[in-house]
């Protein structure tokens, strides 16, 4: 996989039957917090959650993979 930029902006989306229209952005910042936040819920709460962003949309195992993409970068290379 290909490392997408870490600053890029991104929503963090949760569906269910309890909000409106079927789903609600619960979050939005730089994608790398996204998913660091998207990895801290239960893994039963991941199922209903994805992220969001211009460059496509990310579910737990994508962000985790964005984030192990991420911990191979060089030191300060924000750029991916």
């Amino acid at each position: 996989m290909q490392a997408m930029p870490m600053d890029l902006p991104a929503e963090l989306h949760r569906r269910g039957n309890d909000v409106p229209n079927g789903d609600v952005i619960v979050a939005t910042g730089p994608l790398v917090i996204m998913a660091q936040g998207l990895l801290a819920l239960d893994p039963e709460a991941r199922k209903t959650c994805w992220i969001h962003s211009e460059a496509g949309d990310l579910d737990a195992a994508g962000a985790e993979a964005q984030l192990e993409c991420w911990s191979h970068l060089p030191d300060g290379d924000l750029s991916h």
